[in-house]
């Protein structure tokens, strides 16, 4: 493998014409950008008097509101979960809130759901750059949560995350998450500079060069297993390549006894197992449990943890950590991180049919 495209800045540069490092550069920005907007936002008291609370979206637009449901599992007093489809589930109601969220404003899914709630009377807040739903919503009367940021949807994390904890705060639902951001971020400011394209003794670079040319298969729990999701939508898109995604303690339930076979998987899998200092003692146990058996398997596997001064800290340090690694994968693929031509060509399809 020739490693030397992700040796020096100049090379990196070089291959990523989109400029998809600077977008993941940007994160600390995004968030203090996203919880300003957020915490001015005006949003209606009886938008905090509800029974659940419904984030519709897609993608890059919908994984700010799982990790948001895994940071506040312990604090919500209403379900909180995250709609991917069409419509809506049909406990909706008048009395749900529901967040819909789209960077473009234009994703026809999330258009669906926007309509279905307000036919179902649903508190309604939309969060988005503009388009379509930016319209509709404004011609609703509901509260337009809109922010500016010019990137690929699955570069605009910190908005999504950050947007959503923040008009719940905003709406009463949650506690004002101001001291645990500002704690955050410090900690990221930290990681930065191990990990950055320049960094002399870089962890990111090393890890990329050995999960390059295999699928990787993210493991982890709570917060950490919805990281493990975005792990793998970041290979898929950063990175062109394969990827899947498991949660303990599930996985110990079924994936662990399909670990031997086929023995094409010894050369073809790496696991990244993902972890953080929120998992409980029995996490802990059966995170070694687990890697014994891939160990027996001859299944390579690798840890990452990045202790933080809180989970959302940890969440933005593993963000970032593992955007670059998908970044350095894109680059030792020869791929360039940027460009999503298989869901254009989707969309255009879509379009047309």
């Amino acid at each position: 493998m020739d490693t030397s495209v992700i040796e020096t800045v100049e090379s990196i540069r070089a291959a990523d014409p989109g400029g998809m490092l600077d977008r993941i550069k940007e994160l600390p920005r995004q968030v203090r950008d996203a919880w300003a907007i957020a915490r001015a936002a005006a949003i209606p008291p009886p938008y905090g008097d509800v029974r659940s609370v419904t984030v519709a979206g897609m993608g890059g637009s919908a994984i700010g509101g799982d990790l948001a449901a895994a940071l506040l599992a312990g604090e919500l007093k209403v379900p909180m979960a995250v709609h991917r489809d069409y419509g809506l589930p049909a406990y909706v109601g008048r009395d749900s809130l529901v967040i819909v969220s789209s960077y473009s404003g234009n994703t026809e899914e999330t258009l669906s759901s926007f309509e279905d709630a307000r036919k179902r009377g649903a508190r309604v807040i939309a969060l988005t750059t503009g388009g379509q739903l930016a319209e509709l919503a404004t011609a609703a009367g509901y509260p337009v949560v809109t922010f500016s940021y010019e990137a690929r949807p699955r570069a605009a994390i910190g908005y999504s995350l950050a947007l959503v904890l923040g008009v719940l705060s905003r709406a009463g639902l949650v506690r004002d998450m101001g001291p645990d951001i500002d704690a955050a971020l410090a900690d990221l400011g930290r990681l930065e500079e191990r990990v950055h394209e320049g960094a002399r003794t870089n962890d990111a670079k090393k890890l990329a060069i050995a999960l390059a040319g295999r699928i990787v298969v993210a493991y982890g729990a709570g917060a950490m297993g919805v990281m493990a999701r975005r792990v793998k939508g970041q290979w898929n898109e950063n990175a062109k390549n394969w990827a899947a995604f498991d949660v303990l303690p599930e996985l110990d339930h079924n994936a662990v006894v399909g670990f031997p076979h086929p023995a094409i998987a010894k050369q073809a899998l790496a696991v990244l197992i993902l972890r953080s200092s929120q998992d409980s003692g029995r996490h802990r146990v059966r995170w070694d449990v687990t890697t014994e058996l891939l160990d027996r398997a001859g299944i390579p596997h690798h840890s990452l943890e990045l202790p933080g001064a809180n989970p959302l800290s940890e969440v933005l340090q593993m963000t970032s950590y593992t955007d670059y690694v998908s970044f350095y994968v894109a680059l030792l693929n020869g791929a360039d991180p940027s460009p999503n031509t298989a869901i254009d060509h989707l969309k255009e399809r879509l379009s047309r049919a």
